[in-house]
Formats: structure tokens, sequence, C-alpha cells
């Protein structure tokens, strides 16, 4: 048997690893060469064994992903990310892509796609469900973090939002209303709700005022002109 890639996977559910080996011993070219539970495993391995891709739970235990993601770049152990996930958490993934990770897979998934995105990452290419929302965002951010030196900078949150989010986002923190918003931006009520309700998903809040609060952090750190205004 030819073994073109190796792979390491991280989750903390035991069952669920035994699964994805059996899974990926039926992938002739991909062998596993370790597996972790936690964030400290998860670095001791991939750091001993250096393999082309790590098959990472997006709420590993006990720092979760994104710092995982920055230690592989800081340590150039040249290790392909691909984040796992039950859910679709849209802010945290599209930040695991600012930090480094080439793919993203839903936990439901099925075998074969998992197969061939674990290959895809392990190459070096970027890869994400066309079905998810936020495929496209996520493609771009991968893209941008792993062909530049952008990797490891602190991350602004409010990168995920649109252009046209991030101006409503500088209205709430004005104070102004929906139909106030609304009418700035010549478009309907109904409209500023969704995107509204976006952006809150997004930066996983719940209310204006926290919203406001984010903007204010941001310009601190932030070179977004529309914060500037």
């Amino acid at each position: 048997m030819k073994i073109e890639k190796t792979l390491v996977i991280a989750d903390p559910n035991t069952l669920l690893r035994e699964g994805l080996k059996r899974i990926l011993h039926d992938a002739n070219d991909l062998l596993v060469v370790g597996e972790a539970g936690n964030d400290v495993e998860t670095m001791e391995i991939v750091a001993q064994t250096k393999p082309d891709a790590l098959l990472l739970d997006l709420d590993i235990p006990k720092l979760e992903a994104l710092p995982i993601l920055l230690a592989i770049h800081e340590q150039r152990l040249g290790t392909n990310v691909m984040i796992l996930s039950a859910y679709p958490n849209e802010s945290k993934i599209l930040n695991a892509a600012k930090a480094g990770a080439r793919g993203y897979l839903l936990k439901a998934t099925s075998s074969a796609t998992l197969i061939e995105a674990i290959k895809e990452v392990a190459r070096g290419r970027i890869w994400v469900d066309r079905q998810v929302g936020f495929a496209d965002s996520f493609a771009l951010l991968a893209h941008r973090a792993n062909s530049s030196d952008e990797i490891g900078r602190e991350i602004n949150p409010l990168d995920v939002l649109s252009r046209r989010e991030l101006e409503i986002l500088h209205f709430i923190a004005r104070g102004l209303t929906n139909d106030t918003i609304a009418k700035k931006l010549f478009i309907s009520v109904p409209t500023v709700k969704a995107h509204v309700s976006h952006i809150f998903r997004k930066l996983n809040i719940d209310n204006r005022t926290k919203a406001a609060l984010l903007l204010m952090q941001a310009r601190f750190h932030s070179n977004i002109g529309i914060l500037r205004q």
C-alpha cells in the first residue's frame, strides 16, 4: 500500500475517533499516525509526527482550536488543518480560517466526502462544503491567511462581517433605530433587521449594547475605514 499523506485526529470523543480511523482505513493513500483528546495531546503528537494534515475538532478541550492553529504556524510544523464540527458556528469557524485552517467539515458528512476533503487539505488546498452558507467567506479568509504573513496576527472579530454589515454596525453603535438606519441606507426595515440578526449571530452576541462595545474595542486594533467615520 502506497501512503501519500499522514494524518492526526484530534477529537475529545473516543468513539468518534475510532469511527474516523475505520473510515480512513479504506483510504489507501492516507495513514493515521496519531490521535488526541485534548489540546495538550494534540500539540505533542503533531510536533512529534509532523503530519500532512490534522483533523481538528472545533471545540477541542481545553483551549479550543484557535490556539492550536496559531501554535502550528508559529512552530512551522507544516501541518495543514481541517476543522471538524458538529454544528456550523460561523464566527468561530471563520476565525479558524483567519488563523490558517484550510478546510471545514461538518461531522454529519458522508465518508466519501470526509476522505476527499482530508486528501485535498493534506495536499495544501482549501476545501469547504459548498452547502455551508459562509463557504465563500471561509475560502477567501483561508486563502488570504495561507498566502501571506497574516496568520498569527490579532484576530479582529469584525472581519467576519460584510461591508454592509459593518456599515449597519456603525449606525447601531451610534444608537440609531432600525427605522432610521433603513432610511439612511435606502433599504427596507425588514432588510435592516435581517442584517442585524446576521451581525449578532456572526459576533456571538445578543444585543445592541454588546455590538457597540465590540465596535469600540475594534477602533483600537483595526484599520477598517468605516470604523473611523
